[in-house]
């Protein structure tokens, strides 16, 4: 069955009329004419000009002069409002014209479409853009937008402009590489590279230049968007620099903490609540491994399985103490496996959080050299004593027996046969006592050489001292 042109027409979604110039009518009005303007066919078809008391009063200055045109031949498409019934609705209304062979106007024929659902829909973009871009620019965070391909940036707001010292005229004439540092433009070009249209925070922290030239350590997050037809992202900026900051200091501090406690020969350790290393020192480390042949690290037990099982209840129940809040000190043989005991001072205390005990601060002191001093002190004496008693006894009595002897010396009579006897007594005497002086002489040597240092001994409690 072949559709007529006019049925053909009336079945499509839109209003579509033609009206000849010559007769003053209508020549065809679809139904969706009078759907559009709530009214009949009838009184549409009454007047050319039906459509006149419809238009918007705001509309109707630029309706009718753009509509007019179409009589000189333009090809009129023209969007405005038309009132039905107190209701607003937007039409495109498009009109050309058809002329006879004296090129006059003869029939004008026009295709009217309601667009009010999409003009509603734009109208709500238009807000939802105002709203944004109102957030975007008084952000308390420093937002930016910025072209993927040329890195220029493309908008920023006040936060950014406060923040970085630059003027917004400066910023959109610059680049995002030129406000780092030279040597970390290669690492933000690499992350470029992976932005997509997606939400990216590379959980790291960036340096930036502020116009000043101060430095700025700030987190960053962003999200990949089309911006006025440009691949871009835009960006949030987060001041961390305090944070970052106190965080490197904390790190100094500790690695300068660290060096000074590894310098230390004393061994140094810590241990959680499960008998665990938290810190060790080196030479405890170097110790160890001599010792057992492994190396131990962090979260190791302190209760090395190389131990028999009593060594280990015996160092558990120190461990104990301290983990229970006692700080104390003792002297024990420490026996590491396949070491040769050393005597040792050993030095235990809690560790606190907020009043919690969260582990054990430990350290030892090797005091065998010490106690190898005392011990030669103490030989040292016992010889000074059999010195002192050698110069109190051997030799005390033979010089009184010669202060004796001159006595007994007739100094008067010379040839006196007593004298004889005298002078022998004498030489016997002497002697003796160059026998005691000589044994006297040999101890003191001998006491005086075991005094002489081997090698040379620190008693401070650390070789840096």
């Amino acid at each position: 069955m072949i559709r007529t042109l006019g049925e053909i027409l009336s079945s499509v979604s839109d209003a579509v009329w033609s009206f000849d110039l010559a007769s003053n009518k209508f020549v065809y009005i679809n139904s969706r004419l009078a759907d559009l303007y709530e009214t009949s066919l009838d009184n549409i078809e009454e007047t050319d000009s039906f459509w006149l008391p419809y238009i918007h009063h705001d509309d109707y200055n630029y309706a009718v002069t753009e509509a007019e045109q179409v009589y000189s031949g333009k090809k009129v498409e023209i969007e405005y409002r038309i009132l039905v019934k107190g209701k607003v609705k937007w039409v495109l209304d498009k009109r050309s014209v058809l002329f006879d062979e004296n090129n006059n106007p003869q029939i004008i024929t026009g295709i009217l479409s309601d667009i009010t659902v999409r003009k509603t829909d734009e109208s709500k973009l238009t807000d939802l853009e105002k709203t944004f871009r109102y957030i975007f620019l008084n952000n308390p965070n420093p937002l930016w937008i910025y072209d993927l391909e040329s890195l220029k940036f493309l908008e920023v707001n006040n936060a950014a402009i406060a923040k970085y010292g630059y003027t917004r005229d400066e910023f959109l004439s610059m680049t995002i590489a030129d406000i780092r540092p030279k040597e970390d433009v290669p690492e933000l070009l690499k992350h470029v590279k992976n932005v997509g249209n997606q939400y990216l925070n590379s959980q790291k922290y960036w340096r930036h230049a502020k116009k000043n030239g101060d430095v700025l350590y700030v987190n960053i997050s962003g999200h990949g968007i089309n911006h006025k037809g440009r691949n871009a992202e835009i960006v949030m900026a987060h001041d961390i620099t305090l944070e970052v900051e106190g965080r490197i200091t904390i790190e100094l501090g500790k690695e300068n903490l660290d060096a000074l406690i590894n310098s230390i020969k004393e061994h140094i350790w810590s241990i959680d609540t499960k008998y665990k290393f938290i810190s060790l020192n080196k030479s405890l480390k170097e110790s160890i491994k001599q010792s057992v042949g492994r190396e131990i690290k962090i979260g190791d037990s302190v209760l090395l399985p190389e131990y028999e099982q009593d060594e280990i209840a015996y160092w558990k129940n120190y461990y104990d103490r301290a983990l229970k809040g006692e700080t104390f000190s003792f002297i024990e043989m420490v026996k590491l496996p396949s070491k040769l005991p050393l005597c040792a001072e050993i030095t235990m205390s809690p560790i606190k959080n907020k009043g919690r005990i969260i582990g054990a601060a430990c350290i030892s002191y090797d005091i065998q050299e010490k106690l190898n001093a005392q011990e030669l002190i103490i030989e040292q004496n016992k010889k000074l004593r059999e010195v002192i008693s050698l110069a109190s006894h051997e030799i005390r009595g033979p010089v009184a027996s010669l202060m004796g002897l001159i006595s007994a010396f007739n100094r008067d009579d010379l040839t006196d046969p007593n004298n004889e006897e005298v002078i022998r007594l004498i030489t016997d005497v002497t002697t003796t006592l160059d026998a005691a002086l000589h044994k006297l002489v040999d101890k003191s040597y001998s006491l005086r050489e075991e005094r002489k240092p081997k090698h040379a001994v620190q008693y401070n409690r650390s070789g840096n001292e």
